[in-house]
């Protein structure tokens, strides 16, 4: 953890050998008002962890689980500082890209970013991520609890059937001269080097992501099919607009712009 406090960004940081879940314990806080943003909670087990809507997070041994709160708001409070507080315009998208950046140098396949936030490797999944937003009446901004678990040194054998078929780990994909070093440790601080550098990129060149998306995402040029609040929607996704809703195509020519949903299944186009 010495690497992450040199960073000087986390004002408070802890790690944990067991918790409930870190997102509930950091929304707590916020609320109670009892601790210094920007924060992280690590821990090594997670014993009532939660993913999208009531999905549960399988929480085994060599899976990184931690959460971040930072103050949040329409853009940074002060660009020169933006550790101050981070827009929260594609927030959901750039905590997965920031992910998949992050595994992509200890890995021989490009991670991909699975629209809104999860990550895959070769089809399977290695990161979930979920972000939940407080609102602060008396400040001038949110604050987002960021949820992330990563595989990263993870044995799936006894792991329920759906996750052994659907779930990879960071270790199994390694390139060999990095996989005899890939801990939760050493991954955390590879993400929390690349979260500060993208914090900055954003200052920058706020139209990264939108510029980028392509190379990250899992689904472009894709058939999909997403569920969301009013039904299904099946086509061709297009991308994301500005505003990270996932544009879809579907067979009347139709461009349909989702800003929340779940995505079912996807596949190649048939050629």
């Amino acid at each position: 953890m010495h690497e992450i406090e040199e960073t000087r960004y986390f004002q408070s940081i802890a790690w944990t050998d067991s918790i409930d879940s870190t997102n509930r314990r950091l929304v707590q806080s916020v609320r109670d008002g009892s601790i210094k943003l920007p924060a992280l909670l690590v821990t090594d087990s997670q014993t009532c962890g939660v993913g999208r809507g009531s999905n549960q997070w399988w929480s085994p041994t060599g899976c990184l689980m931690f959460s971040m709160a930072i103050p949040i708001g329409p853009s940074p409070i002060d660009p020169s500082n933006p550790s101050t507080s981070i827009s929260s315009d594609l927030l959901p998208l750039r905590v997965g890209c920031a992910v998949a950046e992050c595994l992509e140098e200890f890995t021989t396949v490009r991670p991909l970013v699975k629209w809104p936030n999860d990550v895959y490797i070769a089809g399977r999944k290695v990161s979930g991520v979920l972000i939940e937003v407080i609102p602060r009446r008396l400040e001038r901004s949110s604050v987002a609890v960021i949820g992330v678990g990563i595989n990263c040194r993870v044995d799936f054998r006894d792991a329920p059937e759906h996750i052994q078929a659907n779930a990879t780990s960071v270790h199994e994909t390694a390139k060999k001269e990095v996989v005899a070093s890939i801990s939760t440790e050493s991954v955390l601080v590879a993400f929390v080097h690349l979260w500060l550098d993208l914090l900055h990129r954003q200052t920058s060149k706020p139209n990264w992501l939108l510029e980028h998306w392509p190379e990250w995402s899992l689904l472009d040029g894709k058939w999909i099919e997403v569920k969301h609040s009013a039904g299904l929607v099946q086509g061709l996704c297009l991308g994301i607009n500005e505003s990270g809703a996932i544009l879809i195509q579907n067979e009347r020519l139709e461009v349909i712009q989702l800003l929340a949903g779940t995505v079912l299944s996807y596949r190649p186009l048939q050629s």
